[in-house]
């Protein structure tokens, strides 16, 4: 049986990065906004520079929103169009197998 899509997909690896880029997006924009409240020269690269920004944060928190849905999608419906042909069975308690350790 081949492995599950859930499975195939490193979903954390992926929420990581869009997470670490959101963080410094984020940060940056309030770096931006200081430094540009200031009223100091480069308002042209700034305004460049923060846009970048903002189209990063958004994109990546889309990417968030849109990852996590998927994951916990494909996690409560299996990820898979193959159904298990084969059922677990468990022993019961009166197996011949098992070893008396009093004998």
């Amino acid at each position: 049986m081949s492995e599950r899509l859930v499975d195939r997909i490193p979903f954390a690896k992926i929420i990581t990065v869009l997470a670490v880029v959101f963080g410094i997006s984020l940060g940056l924009c309030g770096v931006t906004f200081v430094i540009s409240s200031g009223g100091g020269r480069g308002g042209g690269f700034l305004i460049g520079l923060g846009t970048l920004e903002l189209v990063a944060l958004g994109v990546s928190i889309a990417g968030l929103v849109l990852a996590c849905v998927v994951w916990v999608t494909l996690s409560i419906f299996g990820g898979s169009g193959e159904k298990a042909s084969q059922s677990t069975i468990f022993p019961e308690s009166g197996d011949a197998t098992k070893i008396d350790k009093n004998e």
